[in-house]
């Protein structure tokens, strides 16, 4: 009789303790919708980032003397 309740105590404290597989499963669905959100912000980050470079390259390209020589005898 002691032997059962024993079972059943530890039984029952395993169960507080440990993750059911509930648990688990919200906590990677919850894992990957965050995990989304950042490879958004991450492809809006590189979008910019791509798009600065581009403004640079022309702005570095139009204040080169040699281009805007090259320009002049075009024209």
């Amino acid at each position: 009789m002691i032997k059962e309740m024993i079972k059943i105590e530890v039984r029952e404290e395993l169960r507080k303790e440990l993750v059911t597989r509930d648990m688990f499963e919200s906590l990677g669905i919850e894992v990957r919708e965050r995990l989304n959100v950042v490879d958004e912000k991450f492809k809006s980050l590189n979008f910019k980032l791509n798009l600065f470079w581009a403004i640079a390259l022309i702005a570095l390209t139009f204040a080169n003397p040699a281009f805007v020589a090259l320009i002049q005898k075009m024209f």
